[in-house]
Parts: structure tokens; C-alpha cells; sequence
């Protein structure tokens, strides 16, 4: 008799397991082992030169005082913060829920949406714990195409992708794992076939297309900033929220704040829905959300984000002139977020050889990209993301490395 696990199958082999495995696995192994490498996998800022904003953790010693802090919150969050955020968003408070980071938010919104049957589109290449939420959900996810020689979003993708059982897009910008931006009339024509879809969709009453921003790298921007949605999506056929926090503008991932806005023709619902997802488990961390607030509320917030955004700047601009004189590497110029993706002609014919031989060789720590397509829209060749996040020093170093390592593993152009 053939033993059948009541663990499920699916799960076991989530695709965000990809960004945490063998290379990841190795590279704990060398750690264990004393053994030091450069990491450059992990878009986590206060692990490099990247502090909170002060008034962050003194928002959180405030609580702390607080005797009401220890006791269960309300399940949509805390109201005040729910109150500066909707100041912010320019919303009803009513329309704002609080989590612990946007990862939770979306496993919240994907549960109060989920409906078999359905699918979901997503960009290619795309952050993979989307993916595996609709495994979880038993939804079907579509990745669309973005053009590798930019990342933005094709629109004819998008459109060859819908049908009547679409019920969310997602758009991601600026983007983990490319750093794109999104063209401001890439966004608007995106918008538009949306609402096109909604109304065809009133005609054969099927409820309209949910639009997915996640924002959470909205202050990570080097040039022009994000194109504002808000504006965009007024009066149109379309359901949409809105994703954002503190894990990133404010350099406290391990915190775990993160936020939705519901928005357009069936907000109500959704967030009825949203709230009963919302009260399982009770509430959030109160003591963070403050913190939260009290950043959200301190004028030195601005200069804060413009010092962190000419820091990460330089760091990319290092990495794009070093890899620039590398033979056999080739990059798409970032234009956002923590990350860049590098193409490397080299022997190896995966990105997971490649990524094991450059930790074991010159012990850098690199995410194979493969993890974040699936077989159908991966555009080959060998890939990998890394991130821009240490300081200078550190990327000099890594780009020696690279040099050396492509002088013995780089195939002759």
C-alpha cells in the first residue's frame, strides 16, 4: 500500500523555494563553515548601510509605554494609521487595512478573491510568492511577457492572456525582480484595455477586472518617478487596490507593516470580504503600526527618502559602468527598486550551474532568475538578479570578481 501524505504536494514545492534554493542552501553551508561571501541576493536594506528612519523606533518606544499596546487591535488596523494612510491615498479610512507586510496583505486578498476557475496574470519575470498564493488557491496563474530588452509589460501579452475567467492583473512597479519602471503610457494603455474589458463584461454580467499595484518600492526610484494611478483609474470599469509599506521606504523588513487601499466598481464587496479574511487572526502588531505612523507623520520623511534614493543611485550607476567593460555580461539599465538582472555568456548552460559556480568560485550570492518565470516565458540564455544594495566597496570587489570569473567561464563572442 503507497503511503499518501497529508502534506500537500503542491505546497511542497512552492515556487518561492526557488529563490531560497541550492545556491541559497550553499551559501548557508559556507556560513556555517566560517567561510565569508558577498551577498548579493537579498533585497533587504538593513542588512547593508540602510537605517530606519529614527522617528520609527521612537514611535515604537512610545507604544511600548503604552499598556493598551499589549491588548488585541481592530482587524482592519490601527485606526490612526489607517487614518494617515487614507490622508495620504487620498481615501476613506473605511478602504484601508493594514497587515504584516504586503506579503501578507496579498495572501489576505487572494483568499478573499480566490475563486476556482479563475486566473490571474502576472508579469514575466514575476515575484514569486504571487505564485505560489494561486497554487495555494488553486488558481491558475498566466504570466504575461515584458520585453527583456527593457522589462516593461507587453500589452499585447496582457490582452492575449485575458478571457471571461480573468479575474486579476497585476502590475508591479517599480519592479522586484528587474528594477523596471513602468512607462507612464504603458500603465495608461493597461488601464485602458481594462476598463474597455469591464464594460464588455457589464454586457455579459461578469463581474469587472480587479488591477493589482503593488507600490511597495515607490520611493525607489532614479530617475522619473512612478506614474500616480489614482487619477487614472477615476470613473472607470474597474476594481482595483492598491499595495504599499513600510518594509521598504522606511528599511524595516523584518516589521512587517504593510497596507491596502480597495478601490473602484466593487470595493464594497471586496472589503467585506477583505475584513472577515482580516479577522482570523484577530489583529496585526499594534506596536509596529505605530512606529509606522509615526514616520508616515515626520516632515524629515522626504529628505530621508531622497538620501536613501542618491545612495542606491551611485551603487547602481558603479555596477552598470563596471559591467559595462566585462565582456560577456550584459544588463539591463534599472531604473528602480534594489535589483538588476545581468545576462552572462559563459559555459554554463542554466542559471543555477552558474549561480552554484560563481558562490563556489568567487563567493558571490546571486538569485537565478529562473525562479521567476515559468517554461513558457523564460527568454533563455542564462540570468541572474542581484542586488544593488551594498555599499561601494563592496560591489568593487564584486565586480573584480565577476571580471575573473568571466575570464575563465566567458564563451568567445
Amino acid at each position: 500500500m503507497t503511503w499518501s501524505s497529508l502534506a500537500r504536494d503542491d505546497v511542497r514545492k512552492f515556487k518561492t523555494l526557488g529563490l531560497l534554493g541550492d545556491i541559497f542552501k550553499l551559501s548557508m553551508k559556507m556560513k556555517n563553515e566560517g567561510i565569508v561571501f558577498l551577498p548579493l541576493h537579498l533585497g533587504d536594506p538593513p542588512r547593508f548601510d540602510f537605517p530606519p528612519l529614527p522617528s520609527f523606533k521612537e514611535g515604537i518606544i512610545q507604544a511600548l509605554e503604552n499598556p493598551l499596546s499589549y491588548s488585541y487591535g481592530n482587524p482592519q488596523g490601527f485606526p490612526p494609521l489607517l487614518e494617515k494612510i487614507a490622508e495620504i491615498e487620498k481615501t476613506d479610512p473605511k478602504y484601508v487595512f493594514t497587515g504584516n507586510g504586503v506579503s501578507d496583505m496579498m495572501d489576505k486578498l487572494f483568499n478573499a478573491m480566490a475563486v476556482r476557475g479563475t486566473n490571474i496574470l502576472l508579469p514575466a519575470p514575476v515575484f514569486a510568492p504571487y505564485l505560489d498564493v494561486n497554487t495555494k488557491n488553486n488558481i491558475e496563474s498566466r504570466l504575461y511577457l515584458c520585453d527583456p530588452q527593457t522589462w516593461q509589460p507587453v500589452l499585447s501579452s496582457i490582452e492575449s492572456k485575458i478571457d471571461d475567467d480573468t479575474s486579476l492583473i497585476l502590475i508591479n512597479s517599480p519592479n522586484n525582480p528587474t528594477g523596471a519602471v513602468y512607462h507612464d503610457e504603458i500603465i495608461r494603455a493597461i488601464i485602458e484595455l481594462v476598463h474597455e474589458t469591464g464594460l464588455k463584461r457589464r454586457v455579459k454580467n461578469i463581474p469587472p477586472l480587479c488591477l493589482l499595484f503593488d507600490e511597495i518600492y515607490s520611493e525607489h526610484y532614479f530617475e522619473k518617478k512612478p506614474v500616480d494611478v489614482r487619477p487614472l483609474l477615476k470613473d472607470k470599469e474597474i476594481t482595483w487596490v492598491i499595495f504599499n509599506g513600510a518594509s521598504k521606504s522606511f528599511n524595516v523588513t523584518g516589521l512587517r507593516v504593510g497596507y491596502a487601499v480597495l478601490g473602484g466598481v466593487e470595493r464594497d464587496a471586496l472589503r467585506e470580504a477583505l475584513y472577515n479574511e482580516c479577522m482570523l487572526p484577530l489583529c496585526m502588531n499594534s506596536i509596529f503600526q505605530e512606529g509606522y505612523l509615526a514616520a508616515l507623520c515626520d516632515p524629515a520623511k522626504e529628505e530621508y527618502f531622497q538620501t536613501n534614493r542618491a545612495k542606491l543611485k551611485r551603487r547602481r550607476d558603479l555596477m552598470l559602468d563596471a559591467f559595462s567593460r566585462i565582456p560577456g555580461i550584459s544588463v539591463v539599465k534599472p531604473e528602480g527598486a534594489f535589483y538588476m538582472i545581468i545576462r552572462m555568456d559563459t559555459e554554463f548552460k542554466t542559471d543555477l550551474e552558474l549561480g552554484l559556480a560563481l558562490l563556489a568560485e568567487e563567493k558571490i550570492c546571486t538569485s537565478q532568475m529562473s525562479a521567476f518565470f515559468d517554461e513558457e516565458t523564460h527568454p533563455g540564455g542564462t540570468m541572474l538578479r542581484l542586488v544593488i544594495l551594498p555599499p561601494e566597496d563592496i560591489l568593487k570587489d564584486a565586480m573584480s570578481r565577476f571580471a575573473r570569473f568571466m575570464k575563465w567561464h566567458g564563451v568567445p563572442i
